[in-house]
């Protein structure tokens, strides 16, 4: 029995409120390849909502969001029981460390600093879809 290539591909749900960067990490995910499938939030509530009805993947999520900032966001979706095992790569305007051990604490599978090149992100997601298999099949 064969499968449509429809069948295999991975959502990765962006959660950024600005919509030009959301563009871009969906440009730089989807340019060489056709697994994917690009879904996106334009803020936190309903990135966890998209998440929660969309079970996505991965997630890439921006730090500075108006209303809930995106270590909330990691919070709120880690504590979740349908959303605790998707893996959040976490994005963030600072090269300062202390923020990217926030990421870290609020359950996020990599921090990138902003602006970042597209195979680094391409290669962040790859490992977080990577973990994120590995869990299913732990769970499995």
């Amino acid at each position: 029995m064969s499968e449509g290539k429809e069948s295999v591909r991975k959502k990765v749900l962006i959660i950024d409120d600005e919509e030009d960067l959301c563009l871009l990490a969906a440009h730089a995910l989807t340019m060489d390849r056709t697994d994917l499938e690009v879904i996106s939030a334009r803020d936190g509530q309903m990135g966890i909502q998209r998440a929660r009805a969309e079970q996505p993947a991965a997630i890439i999520l921006d730090v500075m969001m108006p209303k809930m900032d995106g270590y909330e966001v990691c919070r709120r979706l880690k504590a979740d029981p349908t959303t605790r095992d998707i893996p959040v790569v976490m994005l963030t305007a600072s090269s300062d460390s202390q923020l990217s051990q926030k990421a870290f604490d609020a359950g996020a599978v990599a921090c990138l600093t902003k602006p970042y090149q597209r195979g680094t992100l391409v290669n962040c997601v790859d490992m977080a879809l990577a973990s994120g298999e590995r869990a299913r099949r732990r769970l499995a």
